[in-house]
C-alpha cells in the first residue's frame, strides 16, 4: 500500500518525489519540502466494509512556505478522493478523504510548520470477493438488473465490498427478511436491500442513485428466473443522497414475492357413522 501511495502522490505532486518518508522527515531539514505517511490501525466498520484504516498525509512546505502547501493539499484531495490507487505488487485500494484536523500547525518535536491531511483506507475480510456466485438468487437478479440499467462503466458487487472496487460501482446487499400470512393459501416472502453507489465524481454518483430509483418504479415486477416464471415486486424504493455512500449506502428497497402455503398432509377420513339417540 505504501509504494502505491507513494507513487500517487509524486504523480500529482512531481517535487514530493523520493521525499515521503515513513516515520519522520530529516532531522537536519535538507530535504524539504516533503511528506511524511502515517498508517493508523484498523478499525472494524462493517461485514461489508471491512475495516477501516486512516492514512495521515504530513506535507513540510519548508522555504515554500505554508500557502504552498495549501497549494498541494488541494490538489492531493482533488486527486486522491476517491481514487482507485494501484501498484503492480500490491492489491487495489481506495482513498477517500476524511478532513484535514489540525490542518496547519507546528510541531513542538521540530518547530516545523506542517499541513495534515486524512484520508480512509477500507480492507475488507479476508475473502470478500463482492461476487459470490453461492449469494441470495433475488440478490443476484436485482444485481443483474442494475447492470443492464447502468451500463458501461458501471461494476456491480454483492454482499460485500472487494479489495479495490472499480471507481464507478455499485453494491446491493440484504439488509433483512420477514413473511407475513396474505391468506389462507398464500404468505409473503419480504426482503429488503441496501444500495450503494460510488463514483468519483458526485454528479455522476448521484444520476446513478436517481436512474435506479426511477428504474425501480417503473418495474411492477423483477425476473428471479424468466424460464421459470418466477418474479419478485417492487413495494418500496427510496434514496437518501446525503448517506454516506460506501458505509450505509443511498439506496433502500422491499422486494416481495407471493408464495402458496404447502398443503399440510393429514389422515384421511375413510368412514363416518351416525347413531341414532336413545330416549
Amino acid at each position: 500500500m505504501r509504494a502505491a501511495l507513494k507513487q500517487a502522490i509524486a504523480e500529482i505532486v512531481p517535487l514530493l518525489k523520493d521525499r515521503l518518508y515513513d516515520v519522520q522527515p530529516p532531522a537536519d531539514g535538507a530535504a524539504e519540502p516533503c511528506g511524511v505517511i502515517a498508517f493508523g490501525e484498523e478499525i472494524w466498520k462493517s461485514a461489508w466494509a471491512g475495516y477501516r484504516q486512516v492514512v495521515r498525509l504530513k506535507l513540510y512546505a519548508g522555504d515554500a512556505g505554508l500557502d504552498q502547501a495549501d497549494q498541494w493539499a488541494e490538489s492531493l484531495v482533488h486527486g486522491l478522493h476517491r481514487k482507485r490507487v494501484a501498484h503492480p505488487d500490491e492489491t487495489p485500494f481506495t482513498l477517500y478523504f476524511l478532513g484535514a484536523r489540525e490542518a496547519e500547525r507546528l510541531e513542538p518535536a521540530t518547530g516545523k510548520a506542517v499541513r495534515t491531511l486524512r484520508f480512509a483506507v477500507y480492507v475488507p475480510e479476508e475473502g470478500s470477493s463482492g461476487s459470490d456466485p453461492g449469494t441470495d438468487e433475488w440478490l443476484s437478479a436485482l444485481a443483474g438488473w442494475t447492470g443492464k440499467l447502468l451500463g458501461g462503466p458501471w461494476t456491480v458487487y454483492r454482499t460485500a465490498w472487494p479489495p479495490g472496487p472499480d471507481d464507478q460501482a455499485v453494491l446491493w446487499r440484504m439488509a433483512g427478511c420477514e413473511t407475513k400470512m396474505a391468506g389462507a393459501s398464500l404468505y409473503e416472502v419480504r426482503k429488503h436491500f441496501v444500495g450503494h453507489i460510488t463514483a468519483p465524481n458526485p454528479d455522476d454518483e448521484q444520476r446513478a442513485v436517481v436512474s435506479i430509483v426511477e428504474g425501480l418504479g417503473t418495474q411492477v415486477q423483477l425476473p428471479i428466473s424468466t424460464d421459470q416464471r418466477r418474479y419478485m415486486s417492487v413495494t418500496e424504493a427510496s434514496a437518501d443522497l446525503n448517506a454516506d455512500a460506501f458505509l450505509d449506502g443511498q439506496v433502500k428497497l422491499t422486494l416481495v414475492q407471493r408464495r402458496m402455503r404447502p398443503a399440510e398432509e393429514a389422515a384421511l377420513i375413510r368412514r363416518v357413522e351416525i347413531h341414532p339417540m336413545l330416549k
